[in-house]
């Protein structure tokens, strides 16, 4: 049988009482059955009674949600999420690798970028003026956002519209145009 050890010190709160990670030896983590009294002085295990559950030292109940087995299991499906907040996400919904474009004349270039940021789907466009020691401020960046239909520029890079005239996006539900002020 395996031997089961306290995850972290750390407490989850959830349906109104404290709840506590193990795992195994195996790495297996999960949620203990009984949950703790949410007093700060008291975090006594607490047990089932009746429709609550109830601490020994406090006197105190505290109703369950729906029932012990239907509370524990939810609340371990939620820690389950709180685990993977920090974790890349990737879209197994555009192809696995980049798609990149690029083109240039004697003046400019340009160069397209196809790919998903967080799990979604961007694009981001890089264009600028061709000089032998490239900066910062010589190209801009563009971030096309297909799923909010926003456009984005990176503020540390040039100015697009020091550099276009026009620039429109069109998405399914929506058009972005921006265009150079007349003098």
């Amino acid at each position: 049988m395996s031997e089961f050890i306290p995850q972290e010190e750390k407490l989850f709160k959830a349906y109104g009482v404290l709840w506590r990670s193990y795992s195994t030896g195996h790495g297996r983590s999960y949620i203990v059955d009984n949950a703790l009294c949410r007093n700060q002085d008291c975090q006594t295990t607490l047990k089932p009674k009746g429709d609550a559950h109830y601490c020994v030292k406090c006197d105190k109940n505290y109703p369950y949600k729906v029932s012990h087995v239907i509370d524990r299991e939810s609340v371990e499906k939620i820690w389950e999420g709180h685990k993977t907040l920090d974790w890349r996400i990737y879209s197994l919904e555009l192809p696995p690798t980049k798609i990149v474009g690029e083109d240039e004349d004697e003046n400019y270039w340009i160069k397209v970028k196809l790919s998903e940021k967080s799990g979604k789907r961007m694009a981001v466009i890089y264009f600028g003026e061709k000089k032998k020691n490239q900066d910062k401020t010589d190209y801009s960046q563009v971030f096309v956002d297909f799923e909010d239909e926003q456009i984005r520029f990176d503020k540390n890079n040039k100015n697009p519209m020091k550099i276009l005239c026009k620039f429109t996006a069109e998405f399914p539900n929506s058009e972005i145009r921006q265009r150079k002020k007349k003098k």
